[in-house]
Formats: structure tokens, C-alpha cells, sequence
């Protein structure tokens, strides 16, 4: 079986910062890499929502599914369309029995960590931010639920930032407010009950305090079980960001 070698590479595993734009996640990134072994990547157009996509279409289409859970009974048992085709040469879905979702699921996060993370060497919790995870509510839970399950020791570090200010910030500031706030709700919403759902890897960050109060920081450091360190932190508080 296949080791997967570079997705369980960083041995503490990975965590991911979930929020909406102008959060002000880029100041969590830097908090983050702040950590000694800590490799947290930037954005990346949400890349892990079309491989979870793939993943959960070849856990779920009844195409890949049926197959799946025929293939180990007698003829007589399995559903009439596939007795005669299953295995066979001429199934219009012919392999798709061989395809175990739990490996693919895998082996593209392999491939996310080799080709998009980049983890280096001395790397041993990598991750990414990304403000697109709210973008197909329907789809969030299972998009989360995926990473968790193929990302060794998964934690989420969800921001949420005061609506007024984020509705005043860059592109947002160009579009009708109470659309603005809609989405924010909406968003919100999604990182609570998922939040609710899975305490144990999850934790919600406000960024008013994390510029105002060092004890949310250290309550971060805690979650993630590091130590902080104060003038490393005081460093990253002190750059401002100009994009």
C-alpha cells in the first residue's frame, strides 16, 4: 500500500486557518509561522474544495458506490443491472469497482501537500489559510469532514472579524452592505456548527483581540499546544500589512 509519504511528512500534522476575506487572516498566517516548525501556506483559490468534490463524487455516485458494494457477492445477490457487466470488459463503468475512495482521497492530498505546499525539510505542522471555504455552504461540511479525514491530525483555526469593519475593507466596501452581511452570517453560521460538531480539532479566533488582547494569542498557542513566544509574537503584531 502506498506510504503517502508526503502528506504524512510533517509529523505534528497540519492546521488550516477557515474565514472570509479581510478577516485579517494574513496576521494569523504570520502568528502562526511565527512557530518554530510551522510552514502555513497562503491561499490557494480553494483548491481542496474541487479535490474534496472528486472525493466525495467516488465515495458517493451510486455508479462507483454500487459497484463498490457488489463486488464481493455471488452473482445472484448483486443488483440485477450489474450481474451481467460487473468486472467485465463492456461495463460502461468497467474499473470503476477498483477504485477504493479512501486511497484517492490520499493520494491527491499527497499531491496538494508535494505540489502546492511544499512543506520544507524542517517542517512538522504545514497548513493554509483560505477565505473561499464559506463559497458553497452545502458543500462545507463535507468539505472539512474530507480534509480532516485525509490530513493526519487536522485542526481548524476559524477568524471571524467585526462585520462593520470588514464591510468598509477593500472590495467589500464596494457592494450593497446588508448583501455583505448576509454572506458574513452565513459564514459564521457554517464555522459554529462546525465547530459544535468537532470541539475537539476547532477553535474560533476574533481578530479585534487577537490585536488587543496577548492572552487570545497564548489561548491559540494553547489549542495548538505550543508554547509562545512573546517576542516573536510582539514581532509579528508590530509589521504592518500593506496589500
Amino acid at each position: 500500500m502506498p506510504t503517502y509519504r508526503h502528506l504524512f511528512a510533517p509529523r505534528d500534522g497540519y492546521v488550516f486557518v477557515v474565514t472570509y476575506g479581510r478577516s485579517g487572516s494574513t496576521l494569523t498566517q504570520s502568528l502562526l509561522n511565527a512557530i518554530p516548525g510551522y510552514a502555513i501556506r497562503g491561499e490557494n483559490a480553494n483548491l481542496t474544495h474541487l479535490f474534496a468534490k472528486a472525493i466525495h463524487l467516488v465515495r458517493e455516485h451510486e455508479m462507483f458506490r454500487w459497484r463498490r458494494e457488489d463486488l464481493g457477492k455471488p452473482r445472484a445477490e448483486r443488483r440485477p443491472y450489474l450481474q451481467p457487466i460487473l468486472g467485465k470488459p463492456w461495463d460502461p463503468w468497467a474499473g470503476a469497482e477498483k477504485v477504493n475512495p479512501d486511497q484517492f482521497s490520499l493520494a491527491l492530498m499527497d499531491l496538494f501537500v508535494r505540489q502546492m505546499l511544499r512543506p520544507p525539510k524542517d517542517c512538522r505542522v504545514c497548513g493554509f489559510k483560505e477565505i473561499r471555504f464559506h463559497e458553497d455552504p452545502s458543500f462545507f461540511r463535507h468539505h472539512l469532514d474530507i480534509m480532516r479525514a485525509a490530513f493526519p491530525k487536522t485542526r481548524f483555526l476559524f477568524q471571524r472579524r467585526n462585520h462593520e469593519a470588514v464591510a468598509r475593507s477593500s472590495w467589500w466596501a464596494k457592494q450593497p452592505r446588508e448583501q455583505v452581511f448576509s454572506q458574513l452570517r452565513l459564514a459564521e453560521r457554517l464555522f459554529a456548527d462546525y465547530i459544535a460538531e468537532h470541539p475537539d480539532c476547532t477553535m474560533m479566533l476574533d481578530y479585534e483581540r487577537l490585536v488587543s488582547d496577548p492572552e487570545h494569542i497564548r489561548a491559540m498557542h494553547d489549542f495548538l499546544g505550543e508554547p509562545m513566544d512573546p517576542a516573536a509574537v510582539k514581532a509579528v503584531l508590530a509589521r504592518s500589512l500593506k496589500h
